[in-house]
């Protein structure tokens, strides 16, 4: 049985990796993107605006719909809409038909991340779901960061038309595997089960809902904050070069898969709470250190990779019990509750890179991580107020 949950969670794993990797592995090439369609930078950032809206947006109709008509019956359509939209975007010579792969491909592995989840809280007993959650949650954050150095490796050697005909190939992959070692797990008698406003709004007003919603959105609006801003701060202090500046995100991707595999572990110690109370405020006073180092001018290259390590590690052991969390409160609702999870997150993503540039422009670097500190401080004080509702019949 578990052999083959394993085989199963491999399947999921891959088909959640592939909704944010695709949102960032032709990055790097985005300014020959501009050159072969001879369009502005707008219309080019547009081609990422756009997959990241329907990225968040079509939670709330995959959510529900997996909960109703099935998990596998979601995931796979889903995975066949990706393919198509990646195949479009690979063959494409005109820029409009392009956006359409673009939304396509959104569209589609949508699917991925909220099946995922509501797959491990099916198939695995409550005392269990940490580990595999450990698993799903390092496959989502992994793939912003290894889409620009996996597209940059493309782009050094082919056109950058190249990284859609890999996401072809793997969304082929993640189809075919599924299909054959992914059965129907939702349970028959919730199948009939109708998914109204009142279901969203159960899940938004439930204070232990709330609290890990409040604290997803900081959390990945913080993480794009890194990914965005970093490379700026790289070269303004330290003048590193563009082609080293890649292996910075390492101690940042290290730390939430080390992170993530301890915080599945925790959860086997430790209730979820707790686990989110503790990380959620060593994020905020880590950053509060970042911030001040920067203030004070005291910010090396050894103490910037410390504190991206133990920025990772403390993010990654707080996720696991976050979607542990929701699917044990929400138990014939948890494609849903995941589904307004990922919204949520994904929201905090595309807040991030705009209202930080507005910070940036206010008060430089010690604004915006100053600011960042102070949400993550809020996001955990949250947590710590509805630590005493009654989670533990859920945990």
């Amino acid at each position: 049985m578990k052999s083959r949950n394993g085989k199963i969670l491999f399947g999921l794993s891959l088909a959640a990796f592939l909704g944010p990797f695709t949102q960032t592995i032709y990055t790097p090439s985005l300014p020959e993107v501009g050159h072969f369609y001879g369009v502005n930078q707008f219309m080019v950032n547009l081609t990422i605006s756009l997959y990241t809206f329907i990225l968040a947006a079509n939670q709330f109709f995959i959510g529900p719909r997996a909960d109703t008509r099935g998990r596998k019956a979601t995931l796979l359509p889903g995975l066949l809409i990706f393919m198509t939209g990646s195949l479009i975007c690979f063959l494409s010579s005109n820029y409009y038909l392009f956006l359409f792969g673009r939304a396509m491909q959104a569209f589609g592995i949508t699917t991925g991340s909220v099946v995922a989840a509501a797959v491990i809280g099916d198939i695995y007993a409550p005392h269990e779901r940490g580990k595999a959650m450990s698993v799903y949650q390092t496959m989502v954050f992994l793939g912003p960061v290894l889409g620009p150095l996996i597209g940059s490796f493309i782009s050094a050697y082919t056109d950058w038309h190249a990284s859609f005909a890999v996401l072809t190939i793997g969304a082929l992959f993640a189809y075919l595997y599924n299909r054959f070692v992914l059965h129907e797990t939702l349970p028959k008698d919730t199948t009939s089960k109708r998914i109204t406003v009142r279901t969203f709004m159960d899940i938004l007003t439930t204070r232990a809902a709330f609290s890990v919603l409040l604290l997803g959105f900081f959390q990945f609006y913080g993480y794009y904050i890194y990914l965005v801003f970093l490379s700026g701060l790289l070269d303004e202090l330290f003048h590193v070069p563009v082609a080293v500046e890649g292996l910075f995100f390492v101690p940042l991707t290290a730390g939430i898969v080390l992170g993530t595999m301890l915080g599945g572990k925790l959860q086997a110690h430790m209730k979820h709470s707790s686990i989110l109370v503790c990380s959620a405020y060593g994020l905020g006073f880590v950053v509060m250190l970042f911030g001040a180092c920067l203030y004070w001018s005291l910010l090396t290259i050894p103490n910037l990779s410390l504190f991206l390590l133990s920025y990772g590690i403390l993010l990654g052991v707080s996720l696991p019990s976050q979607s542990t969390l929701l699917v044990n409160l929400f138990v014939k609702e948890k494609g849903t509750a995941m589904g307004v999870y990922n919204f949520i997150r994904f929201t905090g993503a595309a807040i991030g890179p705009l209202l930080g540039t507005s910070l940036y422009k206010l008060g430089g670097e010690n604004a915006l991580y100053m600011t960042l500190s102070l949400f993550l401080l809020i996001g955990a004080f949250v947590v710590q107020r509805n630590s005493h509702v009654p989670l533990q019949e859920h945990e």
